[in-house]
């Protein structure tokens, strides 16, 4: 197969740029890391592969609503939480019933690492500074 060397130069760029930015999320200081995740969760490994959500952050984060249009939630079994640093740098999940995140006691993840939580079919979450209210 002939690509003509102008197709080959914009291929090369597009792929480069792609790949730049996926290691710069990866190389990004957080310090928190949110996934949910589909059947089939091993507490002892990545889980990359069944995740159907991600989200991550260095600071706490306004209520999100989970976008069903965009995420199959009703795939989703699990979540992983992890939020390892002590003191000021450790986070917390809220996780609400309703999409404003404004329903009482919401479910929330303390203590900086959770793998293979259950979903329990809420639709909004808060990330918060660890130990504060929801």
């Amino acid at each position: 197969m002939y690509l003509p060397p102008l197709l080959t130069v914009a291929l090369t760029i597009v792929l480069s740029t792609t790949s730049a930015l996926e290691t710069r999320e990866i190389l990004a200081p957080r310090n928190w890391d949110f996934r949910l995740l589909g059947p089939g969760c091993n507490p002892n490994a990545s889980n990359i592969d069944i995740s159907v959500f991600h989200r991550s952050g260095l600071y706490g984060r306004d209520c999100e609503a989970l976008d069903t249009s965009l995420y199959n939630t009703t795939s989703v079994k699990s979540l992983s939480w992890k939020s390892p640093s002590t003191g000021a740098d450790r986070y917390d999940l809220c996780m609400y019933r309703d999409a404003e995140c404004g329903s009482d006691n919401p479910d929330v993840i303390r203590g900086g690492w959770e793998v293979c939580y259950p979903f329990t079919g809420w639709v909004g979450f808060r990330v918060v500074q660890g130990g504060t209210e929801c």
